[in-house]
């Protein structure tokens, strides 16, 4: 007797989805498959930064304080972990919060940092490059910031590929402390910067490769910000794809005025489909908010 095969059972029964937390976004888009790496990238001032701000903002007032969100946001709390980790490598911790209240209302600031860690690299990061001992001293100081183990101030020895590889590996093990946690890499754009200055490129893809893998086992949401006008990502076989999807930021300026838009990317097929919505996007008072204003075809993406 021939066994029966066994019953067939739709993959994306068992997929939930993580709102955006960005009013416009939620609604129109499912939200970020639970198990995702997700690339933010676009040049400075394209909203990338104001983006991730608000979606963390947004998501932990949903965990926390579910009536300060509409309801549509609100009754999906259960896929939305409790907090935030976010590591910063350039930025400092006190820039971090500087940025945050830049973007966020009052309520949404104090929610957010009651709820998120910002583990801050900073220093070691510094550390590794040659600045100028006069400009090193003459940063901001914290006690708190994560310091390289057995440096000698004013040592001039350069770093190499093992000593940021060093760096990664610190920072992975935090990373990984916070497995329950939404996490930011803030940012990409500093790791590839250290590759002028000894870390190979194959560290910084492993990196992510192995962030992206472990992201999958342990169900939450990382967004990796980038930098980078979005069309010069899109042309970069290294990093376009490599990450489960992406949220690109593009910015135009018209006269006296700047228009900006979004796309988002692929998610392996879970947001695809045959013509890709284009968002205008906009900050104001409460943060990023997003407007669905045309489709396009693949041509064109």
């Amino acid at each position: 007797m021939t066994p029966s095969a066994p019953e067939a059972k739709s993959i994306s029964a068992g997929v939930s989805y993580m709102p955006f937390g960005i009013p416009g976004l939620d609604g129109t888009l499912r939200g970020i498959p639970t198990g995702s790496t997700v690339l933010v990238a676009g040049a400075p001032d394209a909203g990338g930064d104001a983006f991730v701000y608000t979606s963390l903002a947004t998501l932990m007032l949903a965990k926390h304080t579910p009536e300060m969100v509409p309801n549509g946001i609100a009754r999906r709390s259960d896929t939305i972990p409790e907090s935030v980790t976010y590591v910063t490598l350039s930025q400092d911790r006190e820039h971090v919060y500087s940025e945050l209240d830049a973007v966020l209302d009052g309520y949404q600031f104090e929610t957010l940092t009651e709820n998120m860690t910002v583990v801050d690299f900073s220093q070691r990061f510094m550390e590794l490059l040659p600045v100028p001992k006069a400009l090193f001293d003459a940063r901001r100081g914290d006690s708190e910031i994560e310091a390289a183990e057995g440096t000698v101030e004013g040592e001039d020895e350069a770093a190499d590929d093992a000593t940021f590889g060093d760096l990664l590996e610190d920072i992975s093990e935090e990373i990984t402390e916070a497995a329950d946690d939404i996490l930011v890499i803030d940012s990409l754009s500093d790791i590839e910067r250290a590759t002028e200055f000894g870390l190979s490129q194959g560290r910084e893809i492993a990196f992510l490769m192995g962030l992206r893998e472990a992201v999958v086992n342990w169900g939450n949401v990382a967004y990796v910000k980038l930098d980078r006008r979005a069309s010069a990502v899109r042309d970069d076989d290294r990093i376009h794809g490599l990450l489960h999807g992406a949220v690109y930021f593009y910015s135009n300026d018209k006269g006296f005025e700047t228009y900006r838009t979004m796309r988002v990317g692929s998610f392996g097929g879970a947001l695809d489909s045959e013509r890709q919505t284009v968002f205008e996007s906009l900050v104001g008072p409460t943060g990023f908010r997003a407007k669905a204003t045309k489709k396009i075809g693949p041509s064109n993406w």
